[in-house]
């Protein structure tokens, strides 16, 4: 068995490694952020600035195998844990040849959106590797411009392409977390403990831009069913 948690921007992934950290031991766990690496090659190999991230999540199958054979090749033999940025499909089992239990956690698509906006305009675009972010910058996007673009459409349920919802075997919601990270700690048999890092770089956000909201759940109609079809599944976990 083979865990392999999939962190979605701005879903409290800092927070759930942390909790991780605690609960696998070092030579168990290995956190998986080469998603920098990942958007340089797709940039050499020609793919324009606004569909890399798009490219990143949305491999053929000969495209996944030979972007990260290596990865997989160089996972310790001890590992139980992988976390961090990268397409579900990554560590599927024609892969790894291990079984594996999908984790990952999602969060109120406009929510989400606003505080990764926000997040990005933190980076300075002359030290920017990620040709997307470093575009959003230079060309001083506005909060409208990046919310309702193709390039990022739908970018929460891009992570989990190629598995169907049903096979993954945990699905958070963030706006649930304590219940949620409990139920999950039940499931694998260690306990996670709650944490708060990295929040986002400005308060009020969300309900300063709330007259976008209905707006955004039409255009990003994957991200919303997805969103409901996680906090329909928590629920009914609960009763």
């Amino acid at each position: 068995m083979l865990y392999v948690s999939v962190h979605i921007p701005k879903t409290a992934g800092t927070s759930f490694a942390k909790a991780l950290g605690q609960a696998f031991e070092e030579d168990e766990l290995v956190l998986d952020y080469r998603h920098a690496r990942d958007h340089a090659e797709l940039a050499a190999r020609g793919v324009g600035a606004l569909e890399t991230h798009r490219a990143w999540l949305s491999p053929g199958w000969l495209d996944l195998a030979r972007r990260y054979r290596q990865d997989i090749n160089a996972l310790p033999k001890g590992c139980k844990l992988v976390h961090g940025h990268f397409p579900v499909r990554k560590y599927h089992p024609l892969m790894t040849w291990r079984k594996p239990f999908y984790i990952t956690w999602v969060r109120d698509p406009f929510a989400r959106a606003v505080s990764n906006y926000f997040y990005w305009q933190s980076f300075d675009p002359e030290h920017m590797p990620d040709p997307l972010v470093r575009t959003v910058l230079s060309d001083r996007w506005s909060l409208e411009d990046f919310l309702f673009h193709p390039a990022l459409q739908n970018y929460q349920s891009l992570f989990l392409r190629g598995v169907p919802w049903q096979r993954i075997d945990f699905i958070g919601v963030v706006e649930r977390f304590p219940e949620d990270l409990k139920k999950l700690s039940a499931m694998i048999g260690r306990p996670l403990e709650q944490f708060m890092e990295n929040t986002g770089p400005v308060s009020g956000a969300v309900e300063t831009h709330e007259h976008l909201r209905a707006h955004f759940m039409e255009f990003h109609e994957e991200d919303t069913a997805l969103y409901h079809y996680a906090v329909d599944r928590s629920k009914r976990a609960q009763n």
